[in-house]
């Protein structure tokens, strides 16, 4: 039996889960603004020690790379790299938006309604998997162009913050809880599940951030530096 720990950082949501093939055996989750430095690591701790487990006892760490805040899933990676370091782990990536379309599906009764993954970005900005692809899209320009005879399911944190946009936009979508919207370390989890039957499990040194687009600090460095090139 596989078993997998899963860990999710990307967001204000800090979520760890244990579970193997067929259920959840444990899950920790908080909702507390950009506190994972300080409460990830014991919260493995916690779980591990609540649902009788050791490290040891793990086959695989699946944790999000991404896309999503660039703290946070920095410091998801660094405490799944170095809890599989230790124990010679192999390490599951996994997209918040691959997490979050593998959720819309098991909700999505029909097969005529489409999965659209969303995550907040900033600004106007959200992240999307959409035609098989990751995207950085204008949340405005992107529902202006989906097809208006289609039905949609939107998941995503995305969904919550641009609540309004999507109502108004004139497309017919399917409902579903806003518990929904929020990634859990249960959902990596079982992506960590299906990454390893599929033979993805990595090397905790090769661990890295899915990158949509550049982080801020990096773009405001640039900036910052052609002005003093002008001075």
């Amino acid at each position: 039996m596989m078993i997998v720990l899963g860990i999710e950082s990307c967001a204000d949501i800090g979520s760890v889960a244990i579970r193997d093939e067929n259920k959840v055996i444990g899950e920790i989750t908080i909702n507390v603004k950009r506190n994972h430095s300080i409460a990830l690591a014991p919260m493995v701790d916690d779980l591990l020690k609540l649902a009788n487990y050791e490290l040891k006892d793990i086959d695989a760490i699946a944790v999000d790379v991404g896309p999503g805040s660039f703290t946070g899933l920095r410091i998801g990676i660094a405490l799944a790299s170095s809890l599989a370091y230790g124990k010679d782990l192999p390490v599951v990536r996994v997209s918040g938006l691959d997490a979050l379309f593998a959720v819309g599906q098991r909700l999505n009764e029909t097969d005529d309604v489409e999965v659209i993954p969303v995550i907040y970005g900033r600004h106007n900005e959200a992240y999307v998997s959409y035609a098989g692809e990751y995207m950085v899209v204008d949340i405005d320009e992107f529902l202006a162009n989906l097809k208006r005879d289609g039905k949609y399911l939107f998941i995503g944190d995305g969904c919550l913050s641009f609540e309004d946009k999507i109502k108004e936009c004139g497309l017919e979508v399917m409902g579903i809880d806003s518990s929904f919207h929020r990634l859990s370390g249960d959902a990596i989890a079982s992506l960590g599940i299906v990454g390893m039957a599929n033979n993805e499990g990595i090397s905790p040194l090769l661990v890295e951030p899915l990158y949509l687009r550049r982080p801020e600090v990096d773009i405001n460095l640039e900036k910052k530096l052609k002005l003093n090139d002008k001075c």
